[in-house]
């Protein structure tokens, strides 16, 4: 449907977003780019509001530590090391450019059926 593709364009530049800008981020001593290169989108999923899609990072590192939980302590920090909002920040960055990409499909699919 179109709001699949919709949703699936968005996320798109989600994912592209969040890459992009972990890899700017989330530099250092520990940095070796997995979190990063984890950040994927998910199916789209009916809810009860309609249909959704989650940008998130999947499996594991190395080290056995899943990268969603390595994603959240940089995200909000923890005792001894400071937050550092790649997530948030990427999102902030993205939200236009993904409306647009949204846009676009919508506008293509009305285009196609002279709407």
């Amino acid at each position: 449907s179109v709001v699949e593709e919709l949703l699936e364009a968005e996320a798109d530049v989600i994912v592209e977003e969040q890459r992009r800008t972990a890899r700017e981020m989330l530099v250092g001593e520990y940095a070796s780019g997995t979190t990063a290169a984890s950040i994927k989108k998910g199916k789209v999923k009916k809810t009860a509001r309609g249909k959704s899609i989650t940008v998130s990072p999947q499996g594991s590192n190395k080290r056995g530590d899943r990268n969603a939980e390595v994603a959240y302590i940089n995200e909000y920090g923890k005792k001894g090391q400071p937050a550092r909002s790649f997530i948030r920040t990427a999102n902030e960055r993205a939200e236009q450019k993904a409306v647009e990409a949204g846009e676009k499909v919508y506008h293509d699919f009305l285009d196609q059926h002279n709407l």
